[in-house]
């Protein structure tokens, strides 16, 4: 853990206090009592969460944990420690653009249902700006099918707002349709795959896989995936699980083992902030093998999702940007390299509700507070340089 903060000067017993007591509560798995390193290392390797209770998905949620997000644990100790935080390319520090394609395309048939059964059910409810909307959307669907484009294809679009900005950013690809949350026409996903990976190669994005929902839980699955996907991306340096699907004692080392550089799942779905009490990359660590893995794990830190969806924060946009500028002002002020998550379904700008200006205004503001934006691989490559393997 030491070395994870960049302390490799220093060891237990040696300037820094050893309480075997509180180290011996961290081997039963409980959360230790007078000594911050073993309390930091509990949370780094995130023995709260060894057979915690999970939600519906499978997720630990904040809610359940001992951590506060937005003040992690880890920090602290470098601080006092007077560790200097990492630099990534120079900067005070480093957010990996990230995004997930759940639904390349919107208006298929199933969609022009769903949003039909939306915009019915918004006016029945007297949310009008809501069904507003849903109405504008559908009213565009019959111009869209004429162009043979869809509000959900703005990958031209992210790259502009980025390469604007002098970045790229990492797009997870789902290679496998097995449940009903991987989305409601995989027949259109599998017929534009190929397209769209062409796209995003073509714009200068990273691509890593998106593991399904079952993959989750199915390493053999979870090769397929891989290897269909490689077979039209090329090598894979990373991947995200769907729906955040991570479990740190379960489906990690699997990764490692697929050849998998870094991983970019570990956040929570209900709260902004930071999962394993860190705000830097690092190494997950492993009980079973007593060591850290060889993998990447770069901290999912901001999500769209979790900031507009009802059964998370339900925030406007203009609501979430205080949330979100909070947070780079925190990393500002103590380093960090993690990811930002912007699903790709936000980007049309009469129907994203200013969810695709604020991701424009998050940038800016890394970059007005002395951050840098980079894709995830790149932001892995060089933790990898610095993290013992």
């Amino acid at each position: 853990m030491l070395d994870t903060l960049g302390a490799r000067d220093l060891a237990l017993g040696d300037g820094i206090p050893f309480h075997a007591e509180a180290w011996a509560q961290v081997e039963r798995g409980e959360r230790p009592e007078g000594d911050e390193v073993a309390e930091a290392f509990w949370h780094l390797a995130r023995l709260e969460e060894r057979n915690a209770e999970r939600d519906r998905h499978g997720r630990f949620p904040a809610a359940e944990s001992a951590l506060d997000p937005l003040d992690p644990p880890l920090e602290r100790l470098r601080a006092r420690l007077g560790v200097e935080p990492p630099r990534w390319r120079g900067a005070r520090f480093a957010v990996a653009l990230t995004h997930d394609v759940d639904r390349p395309w919107r208006w298929t048939g199933r969609g022009i249902r769903n949003a039909a059964g939306r915009l019915r059910a918004r006016a029945l409810a007297g949310e009008g700006r809501e069904a507003l909307r849903e109405a504008r959307g559908l009213a565009a669907v019959p111009v869209h099918r004429l162009r043979g484009t869809d509000p959900n294809w703005r990958f031209g679009r992210i790259a502009e707002v980025e390469g604007a900005r002098g970045s790229s950013s990492t797009h997870f690809v789902l290679a496998g349709h097995g449940h009903r949350e991987d989305g409601f026409a995989p027949e259109v996903y599998d017929r534009l795959r190929s397209r769209l990976v062409e796209t995003l190669l073509d714009a200068g994005a990273e691509i890593g896989l998106h593991g399904s929902y079952l993959s989750a839980r199915d390493p053999l699955r979870l090769e397929a995936e891989r290897d269909a996907l490689q077979a039209l991306a090329g090598p894979l340096a990373g991947q995200r699980y769907h729906f955040l699907r991570v479990d740190p004692h379960v489906n990690l080392a699997p990764l490692a083992g697929l050849g998998f550089g870094y991983d970019c799942t570990l956040g929570f779905a209900d709260a902004p902030g930071f999962r394993a009490g860190v705000m830097q990359p690092f190494r997950p660590w492993s009980e079973e093998l007593g060591a850290p893995l060889p993998l990447v794990e770069i901290p999912l830190a901001l999500m769209d999702t979790t900031l507009a969806e009802p059964q998370y924060l339900g925030l406007s946009a203009a609501q979430a940007e205080a949330r979100a500028l909070g947070l780079l002002d925190l990393a500002a002020e103590r380093g960090g390299g993690f990811a930002l998550l912007w699903h790709t379904n936000r980007f049309d700008p009469p129907t994203a509700a200013g969810w695709d200006r604020l991701y424009a205004r998050i940038l800016d503001g890394v970059l007005e507070r002395g951050g840098v934006c980079l894709t995830a691989g790149e932001l892995a490559a060089e933790a990898a340089e610095r993290l013992p393997a």
